[in-house]
């Protein structure tokens, strides 16, 4: 097996990760030398890093040690000291974990927004369904205050369980702390690429499209994530790309769209979780068939728009498992 088990890419990104914290606790086992029980826990831990090193030199890291199977990746990103797979842990590492899951899924919970938000002549309704107890989709929706346009966004992260997750919460920490700065939609999405680059690992990164409504439409940017789709009473336009997606180039650059909607028109965001779910033969879902169930309810208020979507999405999936994680959020202006 050896470091064939574990990507060269993961080992290359927490080699450095596992040695900084070396040094930190070497430093505090110098000054908490004082302190015997401390000091005699501090190197109780430089023990452990030490030991995970040399599972990294000797090509066992991220190999369970009971079993020998590949640990589960994203726990190693989360806690590289990790010796066991889920399989093999004991009683209170067990409980441990779950107690983690329940409280990470809490969390993720209380960030998304309200569910149904209708004001100055808009409405907005979304579906956030997770593949597994955490997501890794981003779903923002903030409603207008002081002046402020209606913001609405939905991203997905690269990766998936609690590694993605906690990605997707810093990702919604930076953008509540930048919409509080009343900045311009493409300065928005600059400074959050540049925070997400630099405080992410070099290997992650998160498609985003988000947006303001306008007093006769919304502007709109498309950060290398699905393609809106934008429902009018006369045909169905989508809405390609116009940068990056965030934490790849700290200097990336965002063109804004601004696009006019006539009362009774749909914005309609999705996460790739929709259009690549499969049914039982392995075939997609596809974008064409997500715009013609759509299309079933133009005209419809959001709600129907939505749940209309992931009816037929449950019903071309049958009783087969959900791959992926699902976000469908619908901005309508309201006749």
């Amino acid at each position: 097996m050896g470091m064939n088990a574990v990507s060269v890419s993961l080992i290359q990104d927490l080699r450095p990760k596992i040695l900084e914290r070396r040094e930190r606790l070497q430093t505090a086992a110098v000054s908490m030398a004082s302190d015997s029980a401390t000091a005699s826990y501090v190197n109780e831990l430089l023990a452990e890093v030490d030991a995970t090193l040399q599972r990294i030199e000797n090509g066992t890291f991220g190999l369970c040690e009971t079993c020998h199977d590949t640990i589960e990746a994203e726990r190693l990103e989360c806690n590289p000291l990790t010796r066991f797979c889920l399989d093999h842990l004991t009683g209170a590492q067990l409980r441990a974990h779950e107690e983690d899951m329940e409280l990470a899924t809490k969390i993720q919970t209380r960030l998304l927004p309200a569910k149904d938000i209708v004001t100055r002549g808009w409405e907005t309704h979304y579906r956030y369904r997770p593949a597994g107890v955490v997501s890794g989709d981003y779903c923002e929706i903030v409603g207008p205050a002081d002046g402020k346009p209606l913001f609405f966004a939905v991203g997905d992260v690269a990766g998936k369980g609690v590694a993605a997750s906690l990605l997707m919460t810093h990702l919604s920490a930076i953008f509540r702390s930048l919409l509080s700065l009343d900045l311009p939609l493409a300065e928005i999405m600059s400074r959050a690429n540049r925070l997400f680059v630099e405080s992410t690992p070099a290997t992650h990164y998160a498609t985003l499209a988000a947006g303001h409504t306008t007093e006769n439409g919304l502007t709109l940017c498309n950060a290398g994530h699905c393609r809106p789709l934008l429902l009018r009473c006369d045909g169905t336009e989508r809405i390609d790309s116009t940068g990056m997606p965030l934490g790849l180039f700290a200097d990336g650059r965002y063109t804004v769209r601004h696009i006019p909607l006539e009362p009774g028109d749909s914005l309609v965001l999705d996460s790739d979780g929709i259009t690549e779910a499969q049914d039982a033969e392995g075939n997609d879902y596809e974008e064409e068939r997500l715009v013609s169930s759509l299309r079933r309810h133009t005209g419809s208020d959001a709600k129907t728009l939505t749940d209309g979507a992931f009816g037929d999405v449950a019903r071309f999936v049958g009783s087969g498992p959900q791959q992926d994680d699902m976000t469908l959020l619908v901005v309508r202006r309201c006749p």
